[in-house]
């Protein structure tokens, strides 16, 4: 016993860095959309009527075309900007602006869009949940559990919101405080990949390698060929492995 236990010590450190894995923020992230701050004018009612001009719809459209149809976060980006600059106060926007920078892994650009996006609609849950997303990977959580707490003000039922929080809990070192968020998780979506694979860590914390297998198995199942899939397959030989012994 003392063999596998020392192994379920190892996977627990060896989970936790992919289950929370925050990327480092790149070095060369762009900067440029912050120039819109400074550009935008009062939110009056002519300036919110310039959304339907045929120039933002266009670049929207070939936004959305590229980001969702061609797979082309990095052109995306030139045509959300393009719609930015024509309407400055378009909080769709900037949300996929966001999003095209998270693929990009452009985390500080992207918490920028979707922090642009909350002042623009401050009762966008998603723009908080955003904000919070990217604040998880650049590591900073204390600030990503105040940006998802207030996501979960406005929006209690969003799972991902409550699987975000329970990451940023996670890197700080609180998972019993980050269970109750991965089971709210679950409870809301029950074909979320994610939430079983932290639950299977915080089962791990707990020294339950059973309930623990059973959920990176599950995370297998509802995501195959995800990017978690290899390191969720390695752990669940390895846990295997232990429990034989």
């Amino acid at each position: 016993m003392s063999s596998a236990k020392s192994l379920l010590f190892f996977l627990i450190l060896s989970s936790a860095k992919f289950i929370c894995y925050a990327q480092e923020s790149s070095s060369q992230a762009t900067r440029v959309e912050q120039s819109v701050e400074a550009a935008r004018p009062t939110p009056t009612p002519e300036i919110r009527k310039r959304r339907n001009i045929p120039e933002v719809e266009d670049a929207m459209d070939k936004g959305q075309e590229l980001l969702f149809k061609k797979h082309d976060a990095k052109a995306s980006v030139e045509e959300f900007k393009r719609a930015i600059k024509l309407d400055p106060w378009h909080g769709q926007a900037y949300m996929l602006l966001g999003l095209a920078r998270m693929q990009l892994r452009q985390w500080s650009d992207a918490q920028w869009a979707f922090e642009e996006a909350g002042k623009v609609e401050p009762g966008n849950a998603k723009a908080y949940l955003g904000v919070g997303s990217a604040l998880n990977e650049r590591k900073d959580y204390v600030g990503a559990q105040k940006a998802l707490e207030h996501s979960l003000e406005l929006r209690p039922d969003s799972a991902e919101a409550h699987y975000e929080l329970a990451r940023t809990l996670w890197g700080l070192g609180k998972w019993q405080a980050a269970e109750p968020h991965v089971r709210q998780a679950i409870d809301l979506n029950k074909d979320y990949a994610g939430p079983h694979a932290l639950m299977g860590n915080i089962y791990l914390q707990q020294e339950n390698p059973e309930a623990a297998l059973k959920e990176f198995e599950e995370c297998l199942r509802l995501d195959p060929e995800g990017s978690m899939a290899l390191a969720v397959k390695e752990i669940i030989a390895q846990l295997k492995k232990a429990l034989e012994k």
